[in-house]
């Protein structure tokens, strides 16, 4: 299994969003998954946090491998950074 594999096939964890080698979603794409959590029910608005995973969604929405534990939006298929 290569390193992109292994990154779609894992949870979405906090630390990840401090990880240099994993690309963020788009801005486009992130504002689009935090507006349809925005509407959501199970969405703690004064937080942002999300009642069935915990997640503060405004963060996880901007992960690639991130998806809505509920099924309102998945996971993005994006590549690694590579170093130089």
């Amino acid at each position: 299994m290569n390193q992109m594999e292994n990154l779609n096939n894992k949870k979405a964890r906090p630390w990840d969003l401090f990880n240099k080698n994993i690309e963020k979603v788009s801005i486009d794409i992130a504002n689009k998954r935090f507006e349809i959590c925005k509407a959501c029910p199970e969405l703690i608005k004064l937080t942002s946090q999300c009642k069935k995973c915990g997640c503060f969604m405004e963060a996880k929405t901007k992960l690639p491998h991130a998806e809505c534990p509920i099924g309102k939006w998945d996971k993005v298929v994006i590549s690694l950074k590579e170093e130089l």
